[in-house]
């Protein structure tokens, strides 16, 4: 089953569903600020991924400018990162694409189509 985290309003969010949808796949979407994934998750996803915790946060949005976290996040451990990350959506990069609970693809470049999915 894949799930898909999205900002209904993000154009890049809106891109990448249209290309889960055009390659045919059936997913369950998720606002990613009503319902950001839980700090435990996350926690697992950074741990058993390629991704740095930096790639996690959406440095680009106002939560993080807010925050100041420029000059904080590369001291943040995996459970700092993970708690923040949880308190406000808006802070994690998006979408998010997640398969059986592995957390295939952060953000959105091109396509889904070079996924094995």
């Amino acid at each position: 089953m894949l799930t898909f985290y999205e900002y209904p309003k993000c154009t890049t969010c809106r891109r990448a569903k249209n290309d889960l949808e055009k390659l045919g796949l059936d997913f369950e979407r998720i606002d990613i600020q009503k319902k950001p994934p839980k700090a435990k998750q996350l926690r697992e996803w950074m741990e058993h991924s390629n991704f740095t915790i930096k790639n996690f946060f959406n440095t680009s949005g106002q939560s993080y400018r807010s925050l100041k976290l420029k000059d904080k996040i590369d001291h943040l451990t995996i459970d700092e990162a993970s708690n923040l990350l949880a308190s406000d959506g808006m802070l994690i990069k998006r979408p998010l694409l997640v398969q059986d609970g592995k957390l295939l693809q952060i953000g959105y470049r091109k396509t889904y189509a070079d996924l094995d999915l």
